[in-house]
């Protein structure tokens, strides 16, 4: 990325205005467009004017928008055919904001045409005071190289602490809990966390029922229930209430039967007065503002953990086959309704997993790391002993660590790096103290899945450019066409033969141009400028079950994959159709 552009706060000029109407001019745009938008300008406290300048050479203006991360406009001082001046300070606000959007018109077929070019996607299209307008959305996957190696403009200034401890082999509830009573302790002792007449929250991570199987624990999945009941029990005595919420994801109406199903009912009986069990996926909610307003502008967050003096997050030590990782980070997608676990795909998953950070903040994160899961996680996967948890106060720190011990890069891990990169915390070394075991002590490299975009005879996969999130995914819906064909059963119905060509492009930039006479299906933001000539699987990454009713719809003879149960497989499909209206 070009770093030589530096911006410097100013102010409205006439200048600026004088380039903004010869832009516009030229561009047989309507004047009083840019009347509007200086109007509207001058008007909002929040908007910035940046002056970009190259050494001591002044060569234009970003007008910001941080409230919501939009580029308002874009003015060059001296234009040029190839918009390299332009590309440049998107660059350098990139590097300071990193994830931005931008608002042009709509017949301003120039900029669109760069931004294109750069990895902008139009997203939407509206009309604001009579001006039709289109949003554009960076691409993920652009923003992801664009700022790979580099370090946060404003560097994370504190030092946070990791506690690494070890649990004996024979894993005993006796040594479960003296570890979490340790870990809470080297992070200066219960009563640094919890405050009498406090109201604690636990929220564990019970993703499904994948975890106990006819009677057989697998575990890896699930956290496991020794550690919340260690830290059930640690609370009692300082605690005014105590509620474990979780809002699972695999067929959401059945949250409380999956506290049943793993034996947390008899968790209440230490003390029913005290502690409950919560659905957050039906609990009550409150719209909370997400500062800086990137992706989503809002979010729904649950009563029970807006209310809650004490957020204790107790996610599992397992890799996910599209963000890397799944650990404290990702874990929160489980404490959201499930409408919102949805228009986070839609919107943008990555970023809005850091979002919800900016709203809901785990004042402890225990990484239950007694088995994690390796592979094909975070449900599929192979669990794997590990005998660790890891806890700390910040959860950048705290993946970043478990990471290291997972044999990991915390920088590979999108949702990790943007939460780095965007000032939640920190993944340098010299900025995490470890206490108890070191990494080299308990490090043990995780199997990482093979993600596999191989196809059959008709079907092409173009994704030179995707993220790990679309290829995650579209691995996941893949796998399934790896079976035998119904109609033909000595061959893989990946591999049935179609009269048109198939072609699935994934990522910003493709290299094989698009044939209106093949069948085109374009996965995600990145595709989106290409819906009109194909079939487009709406998402950031699309969740499964877009990618699922996509693909499968080559095959309308199949039956297709269930992603849950068939009352959920209805309700999801409303909440898309919901999710749709609002694009």
């Amino acid at each position: 990325m070009i770093k030589k552009i530096t911006f410097k706060k100013g102010r409205l000029s006439k200048i600026l205005l004088t380039r903004l109407n010869n832009y516009y001019k030229d561009a047989g745009i309507d004047p009083e467009f840019v009347t509007m938008k200086w109007q509207k300008w001058n008007k909002n406290p929040f908007m910035v004017t940046f002056i970009a300048r190259n050494e001591d050479n002044h060569v234009g203006w970003i007008i910001y928008n941080p409230v919501n991360s939009t580029i308002e406009d874009i003015v060059v001082k001296y234009p040029s055919k190839d918009k390299d001046v332009e590309k440049q300070l998107t660059d350098a606000l990139v590097a300071a904001e990193t994830l931005v959007s931008a608002e042009i018109h709509k017949d301003d077929k120039t900029k669109y045409q760069w931004m294109l070019e750069y990895g902008f996607r139009p997203t939407r299209s509206f009309i604001t005071d009579g001006f039709p307008l289109v949003k554009m959305d960076l691409s993920i996957s652009v923003l992801l190289k664009k700022i790979h190696g580099t370090t946060p403009t404003k560097p994370y200034r504190k030092t946070e602490t990791v506690v690494i401890e070890k649990i004996p082999e024979k894993r005993g509830y006796v040594d479960i809990k003296a570890g979490v009573m340790r870990l809470i302790d080297a992070l200066g002792g219960i009563n640094k966390f919890i405050k009498p007449d406090s109201t604690v929250l636990i929220k564990p991570n019970i993703v499904s029922d994948h975890g106990l199987k006819d009677g057989v624990y697998k575990g890896g999945i699930i956290t496991d229930i020794r550690v919340i009941r260690a830290l059930t029990e640690l609370l009692l005595p300082v605690a005014k209430k105590i509620i474990i919420g979780e809002g699972s994801s695999i067929n959401r109406s059945e949250t409380t039967k999956m506290f049943k199903h793993y034996g947390y009912d008899r968790l209440v009986e230490l003390s029913p007065s005290k502690i409950s069990l919560v659905d957050l996926n039906t609990d009550k909610q409150v719209d909370k503002h997400v500062p800086g307003g990137k992706r989503m502008h809002t979010r729904k967050i649950p009563l029970s953990i807006e209310k809650a003096d004490v957020i204790i997050s107790v996610p599992v030590l397992k890799i996910h086959f599209a963000a890397v990782a799944s650990l404290s980070i990702k874990h929160l997608q489980g404490a959201v309704p499930p409408l919102e676990k949805y228009m986070t795909h839609f919107f943008g998953l990555w970023q809005n997993l850091v979002n919800i950070h900016h709203l809901i903040k785990p004042q402890l994160i225990v990484i239950d790391g007694l088995t994690g899961q390796e592979d094909f996680g975070p449900v599929s996967g192979t669990p794997k002993r590990m005998n660790i948890l890891i806890g700390g106060t910040n959860p950048v720190a705290t993946d970043t660590v478990a990471m290291k011990v997972m044999g990991l890069d915390p920088a590979s891990s999108p949702p990790v790096f943007l939460a780095y990169m965007q000032g939640l915390g920190p993944i340098e070394k010299e900025k995490i103290k470890i206490i108890g075991a070191t990494i080299d002590e308990v490090a043990s490299p995780f199997k990482q899945p093979d993600i596999n975009l191989d196809c059959g005879r008709d079907i092409r996969i173009h994704a030179d450019s995707a993220c790990s999130g679309c290829a995650g995914y579209l691995h996941f819906v893949l796998n399934k066409l790896r079976r035998p064909d119904p109609k033909d059963e000595s061959r893989m119905l990946i591999d049935r033969p179609f009269d048109r060509k198939v072609n699935i492009y994934l990522g910003p930039f493709v290299q094989h141009p698009i044939n209106p006479d093949e069948t085109n299906i374009f996965m995600g933001i990145c595709q989106q400028h290409n819906a009109e000539t194909g079939t487009h699987l709406p998402g950031c990454p699309p969740h499964a079950e877009v990618i699922v009713n996509g693909v499968f719809s080559l095959f309308p003879d199949v039956e297709r994959p269930q992603y849950a149960d068939k009352s959920e497989e209805a309700r999801l499909g409303e909440m898309l159709e919901e999710i749709l209206r609002t694009l």
